[in-house]
């Protein structure tokens, strides 16, 4: 689990390679989050930020990547990710200010960061990087960072010009909304972008942590 592997009885018509999925984890947004960080996006533009902006669409709150996985192990993926989830309750969140990765003299990644119950976010992150260890997938190092991607550089960035837009859109910050399940997203990568679709989706309905 969690590496490529082959498979007889699932080839890739082509190369006798397994076919495999390529997948992650997270909690996706309400219709007005996603407005909301659209409309912010085209302010970034209007400004001058340079970058491939994601599809608003697209914009989810990753828990966890998992990479490319075997259509035969979904099931167990599932059953594991069912169980994390199911002793959590739905928890208040919302996307509030905005940042770079590694840096903003050197960015790669423009994110706004999550607000509300951020400390239930961190368990539940936690608890299904463990249910996915238990299964065969590596655990992540760096302690998690719950955010929301608005785009990615390629090249050089203008440094100074998205300081200067941090400083004038720091102060973003969408209404709250309820995070109430984790889904397991398969990523098909297109020349126009990645086409993302649920596999399976778990409710959070337990008690708080």
């Amino acid at each position: 689990m969690g590496k490529n592997v082959k498979n007889p009885d699932n080839r890739d018509d082509s190369r006798g390679q397994a076919k495999t999925h390529r997948v992650f984890i997270a909690v996706a947004l309400p219709a007005h989050v996603t407005e909301a960080l659209g409309a912010l996006q085209q302010k970034l533009r209007n400004f001058g930020i340079r970058m491939k902006y994601t599809d608003p669409e697209n914009i989810h709150l990753t828990l966890k990547f998992l990479g490319d996985i075997r259509a035969a192990d979904v099931e167990a993926i599932t059953a594991r990710l069912s169980a994390a989830a199911a002793g959590f309750s739905p928890m208040t969140l919302s996307a509030k200010g905005m940042g770079a990765f590694p840096s903003i003299r050197r960015p790669r990644v423009l994110w706004t960061g999550v607000a509300g119950q951020s400390q239930m976010l961190e368990a539940l992150q936690q608890e299904v990087e463990n249910a996915m260890a238990a299964i065969g997938f590596e655990k992540e190092n760096r302690r998690f960072s719950g955010h929301f991607t608005l785009g990615r550089f390629k090249g050089k960035a203008d440094a100074d010009r998205l300081a200067d837009a941090i400083r004038q859109f720091g102060d973003f910050a969408t209404d709250e909304f309820m995070a109430d399940a984790v889904q397991l997203f398969e990523s098909t990568l297109t020349p126009k972008g990645p086409i993302y679709r649920v596999l399976s989706h778990h409710r959070l309905e337990g008690k708080d942590k």
